[in-house]
């Protein structure tokens, strides 16, 4: 018997290690990004005046990808676990706060060009709303993904 309690008590202990380690693995892994290459970007400030375009991957639940400031014209994505800061090296279309309906960054071997619907609503201040687009993502080798995507321009007063 003290045998067989010994090698009970001692599958438990086992079985708390095993679980302790996995919840420690979970704390320190980083967030999944559902098959995308592009991960969730930390809140972001804006300094006053300054207006950005945020773009949201339609995933479930939906996750900010992407940042575009006018001024100075960078996009700010987030990869392997570092924010990379891409200039702006095209825009095509009318201009909303700074924005145009295509763009296309470029830098450190990525190339990043969304094509968007931008509204700026009435009774909407400051900002307009993103209600479709799709974001292209070109690694260094040559590979693309095509993330749809939902966002707002918004603007620090």
């Amino acid at each position: 018997m003290r045998t067989s309690s010994r090698a009970a008590v001692g599958g438990v202990l086992a079985a708390i290690a095993c679980t302790l380690s996995t919840l420690a693995l979970a704390e320190t892994a980083p967030a999944p990004t559902g098959g995308l290459p592009l991960e969730a970007l930390p809140t972001q400030t804006l300094a006053g005046g300054q207006c950005a375009l945020f773009l949201w991957a339609r995933t479930t639940p939906p996750r900010r990808v992407f940042m575009a400031l006018q001024d100075p014209a960078v996009a700010r994505i987030r990869i392997e676990g570092r924010s990379v800061d891409l200039p702006r090296t095209a825009g095509e279309g009318d201009s909303v706060y700074g924005h145009t309906p295509i763009q296309r960054f470029e830098g450190e071997g990525i190339t990043l060009t969304i094509k968007i619907q931008m509204d700026a609503r009435s009774g909407l201040v400051g900002g307009a709303v993103i209600p479709s687009g799709s974001l292209e993502y070109r690694d260094a080798k040559g590979w693309e993904t095509i993330i749809p995507v939902a966002g707002i321009v918004g603007c620090q007063p």
